[in-house]
């Protein structure tokens, strides 16, 4: 897609996955959330902090947005007098069926330990087997010689 905005004019269902950074803090804001498809879905399974809760609340109570899933949310466990708590605890509430909060535990299920046991497993006997690691996140910092270059590029 060219841009998020395209994007998000023709998906029926959004879901974030993304980690928190500067760039992703309420990327999901009243603007992004109005550019959405009218009667589409938001799921949030990254980092809570990627959707602005006001802004989502207003656009679930306005009905552009049909329904949230979200796992994580920017404050865990939710304030109870927030926006968004106390519209879906409201009598009569219309997002009261639209809206499912999960405690930033969706991932859990017999199969899915399964899978964290077994490659979590696989990925420690590779490294014990190769001295590699395709998830290191920060293999630079293991590098001797970059970790020398930036020591030296430190000190001068």
């Amino acid at each position: 897609m060219p841009s998020l905005e395209a994007l998000l004019a023709i998906s029926d269902v959004v879901s974030l996955h993304t980690p928190l950074s500067p760039e992703t803090k309420h990327m999901m804001n009243a603007e992004t959330l109005a550019q959405m498809k009218p009667g589409s879905v938001l799921i949030n399974t990254g980092r809570g902090g990627c959707v602005d809760l006001a802004a989502l609340t207003d656009a679930l109570m306005s009905g552009h947005v049909a329904a949230a899933g979200l796992d994580v949310l920017e404050a865990e466990p939710p304030a109870a007098a927030s926006a968004l708590m106390a519209a879906w605890r409201a009598d009569g509430s219309p997002i009261r069926d639209r809206l499912i909060v999960t405690p930033h535990a969706a991932f859990y299920s017999p199969s899915s330990l399964i899978d964290l046991r077994s490659k979590s497993a696989a990925t420690a006997l590779n490294y014990l087997l190769t001295g590699d690691s395709r998830d290191c996140a920060n293999r630079d910092f293991l590098d001797l010689a970059k970790a020398g270059a930036r020591a030296a590029a430190a000190r001068a």
